[in-house]
């Protein structure tokens, strides 16, 4: 029985397995955020944007690192919920060829914080974010498939409130100049709207 197990696995699509695998990754990425983002208040946005339009090239170390700015404009909607402002974008590279894009915004509470993550697979002819020491730009346009859509909040001290919402999620994201731009959709028939320029 073991063996008739192991090659109903064996037999299995490699493109199923491999979409298996990007599931249960990003899943894990927008489940456990880098703890930085999670406490950016308003100078936080200001310094982080002036950081982004300050900082020179830079090259690559391991690919690996975040990026953020301050918004122009910024809207997004949670599940089951209208659009709303966003204060903050923030690009995470933390695996090869998956990018998470969390658009971040004031909670109903003082100093409150919540996010929307999209997290998706780089499509070719994408550029990756070009990293050094953590700290990343955008090299180009690039363009997600969604694959997972979650929402997370924090109260004042950056403490999380609640379990993460996750969903399995198809859509797109696309970042281009100084905008960007994400929609996706669950099974279940939650949809997000997202969209910001820098």
């Amino acid at each position: 029985m073991a063996a008739a197990r192991s090659d109903s696995t064996q037999r299995q699509p490699p493109g199923a397995r491999a979409r298996l695998a990007l599931a249960i990754a990003s899943l894990a990425l927008a489940c456990f955020p880098p703890q930085a983002s999670a406490l950016p208040s308003a100078n936080t946005a200001r310094a982080a944007e002036e950081a982004s339009l300050n900082r020179g090239p830079v090259g690559r170390d391991g690919g690996f690192g975040s990026w953020q700015s301050g918004t122009r404009s910024c809207s997004r909607n949670l599940a089951g919920f209208p659009q709303s402002n966003c204060q903050l974008v923030q690009l995470d590279q933390q695996m090869e060829g998956l990018l998470t894009v969390r658009f971040i915004a004031p909670g109903a509470q003082k100093d409150s914080l919540n996010q929307l993550i999209v997290v998706g697979l780089l499509q070719p002819n994408s550029q990756p974010l070009l990293c050094q020491q953590g700290h990343c730009q955008p090299a180009g346009p690039l363009t997600t498939v969604v694959s997972t859509v979650s929402e997370r909040s924090f109260d004042g001290r950056g403490l999380a409130q609640g379990l993460p919402k996750a969903w399995l999620a198809n859509g797109s994201c696309r970042f281009e100049g100084r905008n960007v731009r994400c929609e996706a959709a669950a099974p279940d028939g939650q949809r997000w709207q997202a969209n910001a320029s820098f």
